[in-house]
């Protein structure tokens, strides 16, 4: 139940913006950042995708000619079993292009668009929780975090596409479970990013923001997959991105926020009152 919930929040996002007008503002840059970049970047990978798609039909074509010297009365028979393996291989090489296409541009977009999308995280989180949590590190301290963070990540996507490629040299089964752990580990990233802004306000370190992930668990497996699906859809994902950034903060504020953080910003309300 909670893996389908989690997986709703992208589309729970119209409605807040239908509700909420004004936030719209905070969404039209980004969208032509976005759509500039999308364009650029399915070009590229579209290429990409053709030639590794002529590389294995070659390879597929050597392979049938062997096969042919060597057992031509069996190769009737299992042809259409190769044939069908060939057909697999292309459309997982088309997915995992896909993903990959809108991992980066999830990755690229957000980081081009990430001054509109903070502000855009800011106005909802007041909306909805009534009050706004931010701690003032100065401004190179958060140049510094930034960086940081964005390094974190491509030691995790390095470490993933290790494991990724490991897999995949296991036989028979090893192209099909280097695509999950490529998918798991793009959902986790994108998830990382779509979260990010109302985490990073609180100044935690990275470790803190994976641990929220998984202690959120099934909820954002649910989320995170259906984000990485909805900036994986061509030409969809040009206009997804900022609608996945609302719906992590709108998680945010409705999942993580009451169970680990509310008691304690509450106290610390109280005290910083009492205080004055």
């Amino acid at each position: 139940m909670g893996f389908f919930k989690g997986f709703t929040y992208p589309l729970r996002t119209f409605k807040i913006l239908r509700e909420s007008p004004g936030l719209l503002v905070y969404i039209i840059i980004p969208l032509i950042i976005n759509i500039s970049l999308g364009i650029l970047l399915y070009w590229q990978l579209l290429n990409l995708g053709n030639d590794s798609v002529d590389i294995l039909r070659n390879y597929a074509h050597d392979w049938i000619e062997i096969l042919n010297r060597r057992i031509p009365k069996v190769l009737p028979y299992i042809l259409p079993v190769l044939k069908f393996i060939f057909f697999l291989y292309i459309w997982l090489i088309r997915l995992l292009l896909l993903v990959i296409a809108g991992f980066l541009l999830s990755q690229v977009g957000g980081l081009l668009g990430s001054p509109w999308y903070s502000i855009l995280s800011e106005k909802l989180e007041t909306k909805l929780l009534g009050k706004l949590a931010i701690q003032e590190v100065g401004l190179l301290q958060d140049i510094k975090r930034a960086l940081a963070f964005e390094l974190k990540k491509i030691v995790l996507l390095i470490t993933f596409t290790i494991i990724g490629f490991a897999t995949n040299l296991l036989p028979a089964f090893g192209t099909p479970l280097a695509a999950v752990v490529g998918i798991s580990s793009t959902s986790l990233l994108t998830c990382l990013d779509f979260f990010d802004p109302p985490l990073e306000r609180r100044r935690l370190k990275f470790r803190r923001k994976l641990l929220l992930i998984f202690q959120s668990l099934p909820l954002s497996a649910g989320f995170a997959l259906a984000s990485l699906v909805w900036v994986s859809i061509p030409l969809v994902n040009l206009v997804t991105i900022p609608f996945c950034v609302t719906a992590g903060t709108l998680f945010f504020c409705e999942e993580i926020y009451p169970r680990f953080f509310q008691v304690q910003e509450e106290m610390e309300a109280e005290v910083n009152k009492e205080a004055n």
